[in-house]
């Protein structure tokens, strides 16, 4: 590979330089910037190999220049705001050597400015290509480290843990502290990181007249805002996106107060980040009515615009629930012929699934070996009811409730919730995206593990603003009061709001869970093993909230067990399962006082005792 060193040389002869970009590799190039034109906004990845550049020359902007600069255009380097680095001076020179162009550190007479960390202080026009030098493009990176787990999330919009980093910052510092790389949504779908450029240039990308081409070369990603584009900053409703400034600041060059000052080091005060515009101020070449004009002046801080403790303050009302119509079914949710099996599927024409389940003693298959976690389970749930599954650990209760939440696929069967299209559609069928929408609003999950449902690395209010988020709440005060509602309701001291999840008890956990289990006031409930791993007294505390919670609102829920007292706290109906199969079904009290089935019979000398 060319070294940096060896390239300058062939700069300083004049040779023609090697090794930075064949034409196949200018071709890739310039198919992802196309692209990711069409698509503002998306990653597109794209294949080449490391620049041989030194560390700092930034790889991804110096691929994305080469490929799409032509002799007849001028390019300009902007290094941290300076046009006469050492690094900007040495790219520029190599670029323009390289490929025939012109060169020129006045932004007036570029065509492609290749930028790390600003925009211009000088208006960007149409003729402008403006490609920046990226070192972190994926903004979900600090609240996500699957990258699998982060392409699911742009896909489907889902960007809730976003959201709450930008709460946890407010909570925090009573204001928004993130810098380079804010988020902002572009063209109302895709959320970007504005790497490398300062929160001041951040309104300068929307509805630009120039093409932004974004270049990061260690992921090998290419991602574009279109000249009209719209970017929005994320930020709540009733907390405005504010630019850096300094009370008071003026440059101590150029007396500018109206550009993105810097400050000036050991030597006191500040100075124009943008190297060429003071120069231009001071030389009486720039136009400082139009700078003043279209400076973010607007969008400085305003202490009395901040987030301020509201934790007491009246509370929004939750989302009303959707007004049935007369043709609604009575149920909230049903369970039709819900069957799981994990292995070859042999089913007989009755329906049935030979040599398995209580008959047999078995749950394996003897033809096939597939194993039968469920078969041929139905049950409704009305509003204001509440149903339990019990049964031994292996008895397929849990895998029914994990296929009607969508975490297993059903092997047969249908779910349908009157709230979905008044029960005609079954949600099995929906996409993977659409029956986890259902979770925000529509169907909540109280996990046995906390850790399942939980953040632990998020506050307490952070964990219910991360369902409230999903479920489109933009205002950060009408967050916070919701979140001290529900953590009272469940009896977690608002002094310990914003602690950390991490630092709570189990019990503490739980409580937080079902807190955010009922943010959104879903209408169906299930939970899974609420009290299992917790200490008796502790369980004893849950149970009563919970059953304190179903009573007053009128909630499905579905309630998985192997505990009949659980059970018996908690539900007017009650189904049994062995080995896959619904053995006794019936009131609860009637089958904790006069149980039929053997399997029943055994479950509730068990609980006596």
């Amino acid at each position: 590979m060319t070294t940096t060193g060896a390239l300058l040389t062939e700069l300083d002869t004049g040779a023609e330089p090697v090794g930075l970009l064949d034409e196949g590799a200018k071709r890739e190039i310039r198919r992802a910037a196309l692209t990711a034109v069409c698509v503002p906004g998306y990653q597109v990845p794209f294949g080449s190999r490391e620049m041989p550049v030194a560390r700092g020359w930034g790889s991804g902007g110096l691929q994305v220049t080469l490929a799409v600069i032509g002799e007849d255009d001028t390019v300009k380097v902007i290094d941290q705001g300076d046009d006469g680095g050492v690094n900007a001076a040495n790219l520029r020179r190599l670029i323009a050597t390289s490929t025939g162009c012109a060169e020129s550190a006045d932004t007036r007479e570029a065509t492609v400015v290749q930028t790390r960390h600003r925009v211009p202080e000088e208006a960007m026009t149409a003729g402008h290509l403006l490609v920046y030098q990226v070192p972190v493009p994926e903004p979900l990176r600090g609240v996500q480290k699957s990258v699998a787990e982060c392409a699911r999330m742009h896909a489907e919009a889902d960007y809730s843990a976003m959201w709450v980093s930008l709460y946890e910052d407010l909570v925090r510092n009573g204001m928004i502290t993130k810098s380079t790389g804010y988020p902002v949504l572009v063209g109302g779908r895709y959320v970007m990181a504005t790497t490398p450029i300062p929160r001041w240039d951040v309104p300068r990308l929307h509805r630009s007249e120039q093409l932004n081409l974004f270049g990061a070369g260690r992921e090998k990603r290419i991602y574009a805002v279109p000249p009209h584009t719209d970017v929005t900053p994320l930020a709540f409703d009733d907390v405005p996106f504010e630019v850096e400034h300094a009370p008071g600041a003026r440059c101590r060059r150029c007396g500018s107060d109206d550009a993105f000052l810097v400050e000036a080091g050991a030597r006191g005060g500040y100075v124009c980040s943008d190297t060429e515009w003071c120069a231009r101020v001071q030389a009486g070449d720039a136009d400082l009515a139009a700078h003043r004009d279209r400076a973010p002046l607007s969008l400085r801080p305003d202490p009395g615009r901040r987030a301020l403790d509201t934790r007491t303050a009246p509370v929004r009302p939750a989302p009303a629930r959707r007004v049935r119509s007369a043709g609604s079914p009575e149920w909230a949710l049903r369970v039709d012929g819900m069957g799981k099996v994990f292995g070859a599927v042999g089913v007989d024409p009755d329906g049935t699934v030979a040599g398995t389940g209580p008959a047999h003693g078995t749950a394996i298959s003897p033809t096939t070996g597939a194993v039968v976690a469920a078969w041929d389970v139905s049950f409704d749930v009305a509003p204001g009811e509440a149903l339990g599954l019990i049964g031994e650990s292996g008895s397929g209760k849990s895998t029914v409730l994990a296929c009607v939440i969508g975490d297993e696929v059903a092997t047969r069967g249908e779910v349908r919730l009157a709230e979905v299209d008044d029960g005609r559609t079954d949600v099995l069928r929906l996409s993977s995206p659409d029956r986890r929408q259902l979770r925000v609003a529509t169907m909540a999950v109280v996990h046995q593990n906390p850790a399942v449902g939980l953040d632990l690395g998020v506050s307490a209010g952070g964990n219910i603003a991360e369902r409230l988020t999903a479920a489109g709440w933009r205002g950060y005060h009408d967050i916070r009061r919701r979140a001290a509602e529900l953590l009272d309701r469940v009896e977690i001291p608002l002094s310990r709001m914003d602690d950390s999840v991490r630092t709570f008890s189990g019990g503490m956990r739980q409580r937080v869970q079902i807190a955010k289990a009922l943010a959104t006031e879903p209408p169906v409930l299930l939970l899974d093993e609420p009290t299992t791993g917790l200490d008796a007294s502790v369980a004893a505390g849950v149970l009563d909230l919970l059953r304190a919670v179903l009573a007053e609102r009128a909630v499905a829920a579905v309630v998985v067990s192997h505990d009949f007292a659980v059970i018996e706290a908690l539900t007017d109906r009650t189904m049994v399962m062995q080995l896959g199969r619904v053995v006794e079904r019936g009131l609860t009290d009637q089958l904790f006082h006069d149980p039929h089935h053997p399997y029943t019979q055994r479950l509730v000398a068990a609980a006596r005792r």
